[in-house]
């Protein structure tokens, strides 16, 4: 036999044999699959449901049953921002002006304590103004209802603060005039000096 036939022959039998080779290679990744899946699902089942579905019997009396009536809105809720807000107070007809001192102060941190925060609202404004101071999100002060063309210079603790100064969130609320209905509210970075 010539080099070219032994080397052709060889050629042959090695694609055979791998040929033969994939079945095997096959059976073997299914069965490693199978495994993995048996191994997941036992593993789930090794911890209860921490609220098992009710049984078919005849619900518990102190067991409060689930009111199925209307539906929520789809998707997660968002905070409006304070160009939205105040564009929906636009398309309400209702124009609002705000007038918020950038600087609140107070001579002493003790709950009680009276402060100076200058707040005006607008006798073109057609709301009821009503402010707070937020700290890390908690209300510490809160000022009066201030109606169109009335101002407001000072508020009260409602919770002790510690002497330093803060950057804290203006809250302001606003309210229908006659109604007195909650209509949106917007929010500003200001400064908090506690003395």
């Amino acid at each position: 036999m010539t080099t070219e036939k032994i080397n052709e022959n060889k050629g042959k039998k090695d694609d055979k044999k791998q040929k033969r080779k994939w079945p095997y290679i096959l059976a073997i990744l299914l069965l490693l699959l199978l495994l993995l899946l048996l191994l997941l699902r036992s593993c789930g089942n090794q911890h209860p449901c921490p609220n098992p579905p009710p049984s078919s019997s005849v619900p518990s009396s102190s067991a409060p049953s689930l009111d199925d009536t209307g539906s929520a809105e789809p998707g997660s809720g968002s905070t409006p921002s304070r160009q939205e807000i105040l564009s929906r107070l636009q398309k309400q007809e209702v124009t609002v002006t705000d007038k918020v001192s950038a600087q609140a102060s107070f001579s002493s941190g003790a709950k009680g304590s009276t402060g100076t925060w200058e707040l005006e609202n607008p006798s073109s404004n057609g709301v009821i103004m009503q402010c707070e101071i937020l700290l890390d999100g908690e209300t510490v002060a809160k000022s009066v209802p201030i109606y169109p063309g009335q101002h407001s210079d000072g508020l009260t603790l409602s919770r002790p603060v510690s002497s330093g100064s803060y950057s804290v969130t203006a809250a302001i609320k606003y309210y229908n005039k006659t109604t007195k209905a909650y209509l949106g509210m917007a929010d500003y970075k200001i400064h908090l000096s506690v003395s």
